[in-house]
């Protein structure tokens, strides 16, 4: 067999192999949350999910814009909020462990809504994870209620 057949053969097989035995990595954007407002909520964890691909937050809370063109005008709607979080692996690098937060911890959560406020399918509002203030005062992740803080 001669070098350039061998060559070509060693190629293709690379290839093949690369697309055929890589993991299919994919990952979403934030594009539908507005990294220019910040909202904190005020309020008790219902739910805590630590998985992958994204770690995520359900809480009960008080809501109020804290930075963004409309803060001082504009109001974000009190009640059940949806934070999408990212990967456990990123959140541990930042501080986070699995037993951060748990069902019944009064926190202040400050999350980047939707760009467009609209009511999820359980009730609640959706927001993208900024930082948080945890129950003994800890604070992880951006807890100045001020622009850009997405984590991701």
């Amino acid at each position: 067999m001669n070098a350039i057949r061998k060559t070509a053969i060693l190629g293709a097989a690379l290839a093949a192999g690369a697309v055929l035995g890589a993991p299919a990595v994919a990952h979403h954007s934030t594009a539908a949350f507005d990294s220019e407002r910040v909202v904190k909520i005020e309020g008790e964890i219902t739910q805590f999910r630590w998985i992958n691909p994204h770690a995520s937050i359900k809480l009960e809370g008080v809501a109020e814009l804290t930075y963004g063109e409309d803060a001082e005008g504009d109001s974000a709607p009190d009640g059940l909020w949806t934070v999408e979080m990212t990967a456990p692996n990123i959140l541990i690098r930042q501080g986070w462990k699995r037993n951060s937060v748990q069902k019944g911890d009064k926190v202040t959560m400050f999350v980047n809504p939707l760009n467009n406020a609209i009511t999820l399918n359980d009730g609640s509002q959706g927001g993208l994870y900024v930082g948080v203030i945890l129950a003994d005062g800890e604070t992880l992740g951006r807890t100045d209620g001020e622009g850009q803080g997405s984590s991701d």
